[in-house]
Parts: structure tokens; sequence; C-alpha cells
């Protein structure tokens, strides 16, 4: 660029005698000086880019990568028509309050594995119909440690399926459908007991953001018979729908 300028003064020295002269020739050095920097700047910039544009994939990637996680739902638990010998009883639905916690255990290319153990609180379910003498409200808990297989864990919608087992909780309110006490059942007036539990179900993760996504879930839960306050035949079967918020963290 010195040579070029030197040059360039050498050829307009004699023209440029006067001052408006001389200030025509500066202002044609300093065109052509910026004319002749343009090239360089896009030189640098063109081998800057490269660099630019390969980092960027690498920070993309970069990502925290979550182990845990934890999540409330809230819903609604089903409910049932349980077999009482003596009349039709109705068992209704309720409230559910579900948490679960849920700890990977596997990455492959197309699914995450996860053990999960996933605690189901339902306050209270009403009774009606006959026999008189049947409980008139159950309360439910159901804790069923499992493994979920989450699909697409990487996309911003990730559908999930899970199945597990573990233990049911029933209590049963010595009150009965016509507001005297219960009548004989399963060993006892009204309490509580336990029965073994199995239950499946699948939902749809939503991301909303690096470590909370929403969630939306159904799950079925297969147990023994709560006590009725009279006795009753088969299994109980509910199913629940909900909906609710994960967080996600690293180790």
């Amino acid at each position: 660029m010195y040579v070029t300028e030197r040059v360039i003064r050498g050829r307009l020295g004699p023209l440029c005698q006067d001052r408006s002269l001389q200030i025509c020739s500066k202002f044609t050095l300093m065109r052509l000086s910026t004319f002749s920097a343009a090239p360089a700047l896009l030189l640098i910039a063109a081998c800057m880019l490269p660099a630019q544009t390969a980092s960027a994939p690498a920070s993309a990637s970069s990502g925290i990568d979550e182990q845990q996680e934890f999540s409330v739902t809230i819903g609604s638990l089903s409910g049932t028509s349980p077999n009482p010998a003596g009349g039709p009883l109705s068992l209704g639905s309720g409230l559910a309050i579900e948490a679960d916690f849920a700890q990977k255990l596997k990455t492959l290319n197309w699914a995450n594995v996860y053990w999960e153990a996933d605690g189901l609180m339902n306050p209270f379910r009403h009774l009606s119909g006959s026999p008189a003498a049947a409980t008139n409200e159950i309360r439910s808990f159901y804790l069923t440690p499992g493994v979920r297989l989450q699909f697409t864990p990487k996309e911003v919608v990730s559908p999930w399926v899970s199945a597990g087992g573990g233990v049911a909780l029933f209590d049963a309110r010595s009150t009965s459908v016509s507001g005297g006490q219960t009548g004989a059942g399963a060993g006892k007036d009204g309490g509580g007991n336990a029965t073994g539990v199995v239950d499946f179900g699948g939902g749809v993760d939503i991301k909303a953001g690096k470590r909370y996504v929403i969630r939306g879930d159904v799950r079925g839960f297969y147990s023994g018979s709560p006590n009725y306050g009279v006795p009753t035949s088969g299994g109980l079967f509910s199913f629940e729908i909900g909906g609710g918020i994960v967080w996600r963290w690293s180790k």
C-alpha cells in the first residue's frame, strides 16, 4: 500500500501544484487506500467465518446431559363398579396427585431408558349404591417403581411408555353409605389394607426450556380390592389422566 502511495504521489505531484489539486490528490490517495484495504478485510472475514461455523455445532452440542428428573402432575383417578353381594355399588372418581422421580440408566440412539419411582395419592373417592352397609369413602395410595422408555429424547416433543409394580395402600371410612357403621368386610369394619399393584402407562413430554418439561400422562393401576366394608369379588382397576411439570438436572 505504501509503494502504491509513492507511485501516485510521483505521478500526481506535478499536476497538483495549487491547493485545490493538493486536496484532490489527498482525497484520491484516501480512496485508493480504502479500496486496497477492503480486499484484505474481506479475506480476514472469509478466514474467520469457517472457524465460527465449525464452532457453532460444538457449542450447541455441549448442552447439559440431564441424568435425573422429578415431576409433579395433577389429574383425575377413575372410579369403577365393585361387585358386592347384595346390589350394585359405584366407586366414583377423585383427585389424583402424582410425584415421580427418575434416573437415566442408558442412552440409546432412538430412546432413553429410565428407572423411576412413581407415587400417586388419591385423597378420597366416594361410594354410592347398595348394600347400604358398604363404606362411603376410600382413600388410595400407589407406590410403583418401574422402567420408562423415552422416545426421541432430543426432540421438542417426546412420547414415552412405562411399566412397573409395587404396593397399593387403601383406607376406608367406617361410616357406611347409609350413614351408619360398615358391615363385616374383608376381616374388619372399615380401616386400611395393602395389596400388590401393577401399573402401565404412557405420555408425552414437551420441552419448555433446558431443564423444564410439560408432561401429560395416562396410567393404569390394577390391584387387589380395598376393604369396602362388605364382601366383594375381584380386584380394582383404576386409571389416571393428568398433566404437570418436570424438572431435570445433572449429577
